[in-house]
């Protein structure tokens, strides 16, 4: 039990990695920054783990950057790991054993291969050692999807002390600024996020790669360009084919979104348990979205009516649906995608799941 003192004596330590970041393109990094910034908003003592030496930085009254060099892990009330990435650095660390630790995980992997959960071999070993860890030594585990939730139970046992937390959004976003694709001339459909690297989950990066170039060459002969906004391998990439930009920083992010056309959302297959996190963003500026319908926020579409949903794999019928997309004038729909993902999905909502948590446990 926490003592009852204000929300500003409860310190919490958000770890993510140990590797140098730079940039906030990946979603995980922002997801990272975003959640501990709302955190500190709600008033909590919140430090950032980071993986440079040298001076505390402070962002906020209430948040701090604070290297890995300089960290007093018992002074903590709270340590709040992000994926199995950021408890695997507790466990390098030698303080996975606090006493009060909240694992926030992306994907959930079972001891053997799953249709729904896209690692294979060594690499979903690997992860499912360190969730066997978490089930042991966490307070409570965060998990993003009913089907991730239901895995984990079924693997670890039903408890109450499992979290679902899904992918929220940016609140305050910065208003259209410079058009990214004004020296094109056709519609334009857009791709942005991760497609993986050549280590970590290669099956599904070559699929990707595969499928982007067969949907690029469908669009291009309607008169629709493809424009990739993406980090991770892009060696199979056909240029005749797609537009690649590369990896672009989460603040200069939202212009490639405003004056695109359609969002395309792939999933990683024709069962899949992991959120796609492109959605909320893309409806977060009234993009319409166009989906494969394996995955397990398409509901979000559904609901603000702002895109369609393709059968898994069928590049013809998702190239037809960014077709119909790209001519509709979707007016007012767009502004209601928006009201809705900004009442329901923002990082603020989802961060009052934990300080319900907190609250309860401190007072």
């Amino acid at each position: 039990m926490l003592e009852a003192n204000p929300k500003t004596n409860i310190r919490i330590a958000t770890v993510y990695s140990q590797k140098s970041i730079r940039r906030l393109y990946k979603m995980s990094t922002i997801r990272w920054f975003r959640m501990s910034e709302a955190l500190a908003n709600k008033g909590y003592s919140v430090d950032m783990i980071v993986n440079n030496s040298g001076k505390i930085k402070h962002l906020s009254p209430t948040l701090r950057l604070m290297p890995y060099d300089k960290v007093r892990w018992a002074h903590y009330d709270i340590i709040k790991t992000l994926f199995h990435e950021g408890f695997e650095c507790l466990m390098k660390e030698g303080v996975s054993n606090h006493r009060f630790i909240i694992s926030k995980l992306g994907s959930v992997v079972s001891h053997k291969e799953h249709s729904g959960v896209h690692f294979h071999g060594r690499a979903r070993k690997k992860l499912y050692d360190i969730q066997t860890e978490i089930s042991y030594k966490s307070k409570y585990v965060s998990l993003l999807t009913e089907a991730s939730r239901d895995l984990w139970m079924e693997e670890f046992g039903r408890r109450d002390n499992v979290l679902l937390v899904p992918t929220g959004v940016d609140a305050d976003i910065p208003l259209p600024s410079n058009n990214p694709y004004r020296k094109f001339k056709e519609k334009i459909a857009v791709f942005i996020g991760n497609i993986y690297s050549s280590k970590k989950q290669r099956d599904v990066n070559l699929r990707w790669q595969r499928r982007l170039n067969m949907i690029g060459k469908l669009l291009k002969k309607k008169g629709i360009r493809l424009c990739l906004v993406v980090f991770g391998s892009a060696d199979r990439l056909d240029a005749s084919s797609v537009t690649y930009i590369g990896p672009i920083d989460n603040k200069f992010m939202w212009d490639y979104q405003y004056f695109a056309d359609a969002g395309l959302v792939l999933a990683q297959g024709a069962e899949q348990h992991n959120e796609s996190s492109k959605i909320y963003y893309y409806l977060r500026t009234g993009l319409p979205v166009i989906s494969d319908n394996s995955i397990p926020n398409n509901n979000l579409i559904s609901k603000t009516g702002l895109g369609f949903i393709a059968g898994y794999g069928n590049d013809k019928e998702f190239a037809d649906l960014v077709d119909k997309a790209v001519c509709i004038d979707w007016g007012q729909k767009r502004n209601e995608a928006i009201r809705y993902i900004l009442n329901n999905h923002t990082w603020e909502k989802r961060v009052e799941i934990y300080d319900k948590l907190i609250n309860h446990v401190a007072y």
